[in-house]
């Protein structure tokens, strides 16, 4: 009895565990539903991290959609010193491929995500961080494209010696019309995703973050569920 009962132990494998950024917006959103479907067998737990001046709504809709893809918990980190550009006080000229970045840029601020989130991830046993990065914000930014995540990963392995954990960014090959698409075939709930760079409770509708979304919308023919405080015709 003895003998089955430890066959049946070392026949058994402890689930995988996944970590997920999740911002609340469509791409970290597709990356959760994606790693749901694809290994429906992992523990898979989210992670969001609150900055200077960050939307409220925009944490509100990241824990729905981690309470909706029923991960194992939902954590919160709390680092309001990071400040986006134009929250600076004294606002630096960034630029980057010969483009002045965005207002909205917070400087380092995906090393300092990763990290926070390698943590985490250490403290719950998970060897795999996920994140929704697109090929479009590849093409934009400075600490997101596949040379940057894999400088992050050599970190890691110096970093934690003898602990196998891998930052991935699964849509990175994939524009954001793209990753919309994949979260219409997802089954992602839309209703429950934020994209506005405001800080209201409603999406302004002006600001980039929600021109961009309402034209992929439009240009995919597909009905976008969120309400706004104005349209954009084209």
């Amino acid at each position: 009895m003895v003998n089955s009962l430890k066959a049946s132990l070392q026949g058994s494998e402890v689930p995988e565990r996944v970590l997920v950024l999740l911002s609340g917006g469509i791409d970290s959103a597709v990356a959760l539903w994606m790693i749901r479907r694809e290994r429906p067998e992992s523990e898979v737990y989210s992670l969001s991290i609150n900055y200077y001046r960050r939307s409220a709504a925009e944490a509100e809709y990241a824990a729905k959609l981690a309470a909706k893809a029923g991960v194992v918990s939902h954590t919160i980190i709390e680092l309001h010193f990071l400040r986006e550009i134009e929250d600076q006080q004294s606002p630096s000229q960034i630029t980057y491929k010969g483009a002045e970045l965005p207002p909205v840029f917070i400087p380092v601020r995906n090393l300092i995500f990763y990290s926070c989130a390698a943590h985490v991830a250490t403290s719950i046993n998970a060897k795999r961080i996920v994140v929704g990065h697109n090929r479009d914000d590849a093409e934009n930014f400075p600490d997101v494209g596949p040379t940057f995540i894999e400088s992050f990963n050599q970190l890691l392995r110096e970093s934690l010696p003898g602990y196998d954990l891998t930052l991935e960014a699964p849509l990175i090959k994939y524009t954001k019309r793209e990753v919309l698409r994949m979260a219409v075939e997802l089954g992602v709930p839309l209703e429950d995703t934020w994209s506005c760079w405001g800080p209201g409770a409603v999406h302004c509708g002006r600001c980039e973050g929600c021109r961009t979304r309402q034209r992929m919308f439009r240009d995919l023919g597909i009905r976008d569920p969120v309400a706004y405080e104005r349209i954009n015709t084209p």
